[in-house]
């Protein structure tokens, strides 16, 4: 309330009366003043802001689980062997999960059984697993069992050399030695719809897969059975249509496809463009430049080190810096996605690929020169190259 200048009264609107103190001015006039402003309380502000910072923590660590749950990218390469001892709980059969890269987090996957109810795990040997794998896809694996004990298993890993894969055998059935399956794999008795010439080589020609055989598997009836996956996988992807559709034989595309293999990075969809990479330097009368064929030459791993100067300069028939065209025969033993992306390339330009990350290992592709240049360089400054 207050007073005009005639001495009347003058009353504040009721929506404003909670904004104003009573009070008077300095003629001693009554007035209503503002009140002053309205601060929270101390303990409110502290609860709020703390439970603001509780809620990032939650968020963050069920964003960080769900990806140990649930890792970005493919599987990865099988995992050639899982032994899970006698009486190991769940913890244990985790932790050596996550030691063989199976999974990524012990702690997790113990978190993930419990909310999931997962049965108690078989004692045994494991040959399904792959790296990198969901934890619904490890849990799947174990819910499987272990192989049984009168049976043998044969994993042969994509990438392998062919020479590898008779070692892998050689493992297993201790009693055939490498000579003899290699004797065995040239001979006769094996038949093979797409390997056609006895005289050449088997490099490319066994598909790398998990194998299982009866203790007495003789070396004809573990050999035939990894030539009649290959090439019932062949005919399943078109091969037997192959040089309609790419204008390449199947010989020449098993070999594109184990170039791939070796060359390609983590990413799934690099397989295609690494073989459309490999057309397009073809179909341009370009060396392909693919390192791994001169390893392969030298009988080098590629985990032996780069190749020096002089190698790179060292003529022979899969030096592919210096010769044009597809090397003589396949370079190692191309999985199943490889020879899928070999006839099926994808569409586009590129002639070059240069290593851009390792974790995880792409490439970047690219048709100029001087953007290769420049990718290269960065490659070579992050110590990729």
């Amino acid at each position: 309330m207050s007073y005009n200048d005639d001495g009347s009264t003058q009353y504040a609107p009721d929506d404003q009366l909670d904004e104003f103190d009573d009070g008077y001015d300095d003629q001693g006039r009554y007035e209503r003043l503002p009140r002053p402003p309205r601060r929270g309380s101390p303990l409110v502000v502290t609860l709020v802001a703390l439970f603001a910072v509780i809620g990032i923590l939650v968020a963050g660590t069920l964003v960080w689980a769900t990806r140990q749950m649930n890792p970005s990218g493919a599987p990865g390469d099988k995992v050639a062997s899982v032994e899970i001892p006698p009486g190991a709980n769940f913890t244990r059969v985790a932790e050596i999960l996550e030691s063989e890269g199976v999974i990524t987090s012990a702690r997790v996957m113990g978190w993930y059984a419990k909310f999931n109810d997962v049965p108690g795990v078989e004692a045994g040997r494991y040959v399904d697993f792959r790296k990198n794998s969901s934890m619904s896809e490890a849990v799947d694996v174990l819910t499987e069992g272990p192989v049984p004990a009168q049976e043998k298993v044969v994993t042969i890993i994509p990438g392998m050399w062919l020479d590898d894969s008779l070692l892998a055998i050689n493992k297993v059935f201790p009693q055939y030695s490498i000579e003899q399956l290699q004797l065995t794999l040239v001979g006769p008795e094996i038949a093979a719809k797409y390997h056609t010439d006895p005289a050449a080589s088997w490099e490319g020609y066994l598909l790398p897969e998990t194998y299982r055989f009866a203790e007495d598997a003789t070396p004809v009836q573990i050999l035939q059975k990894l030539v009649n996956q290959f090439d019932s996988t062949l005919d399943e992807l078109g091969y037997d249509n192959a040089q309609a559709r790419t204008g390449r034989s199947a010989t020449d595309l098993v070999t594109i496809a184990s170039m791939v293999e070796r060359e390609t990075g983590d990413p799934p969809e690099e397989r295609p463009k690494m073989a459309r990479v490999i057309f397009n330097r073809l179909d341009t009368d370009m060396t392909l430049g693919i390192d791994a064929t001169i390893l392969y030459g030298l009988k080098r791993r590629g985990n032996e080190g780069g190749l020096t100067k002089t190698e790179l300069e060292t003529p022979g028939p899969y030096n592919s810096r210096k010769n044009l065209g597809l090397p003589p025969t396949a370079i190692s033993l191309p999985s199943e996605e490889s020879l899928r992306a070999a006839i099926n390339p994808t569409e586009g330009p590129w002639t070059y690929y240069v290593l851009e990350t390792i974790g995880p290992r792409a490439h970047f592709f690219t048709d100029s020169v001087k953007e290769f240049n420049a990718a290269k360089a960065r490659c070579q400054d992050n110590g990729f190259c």
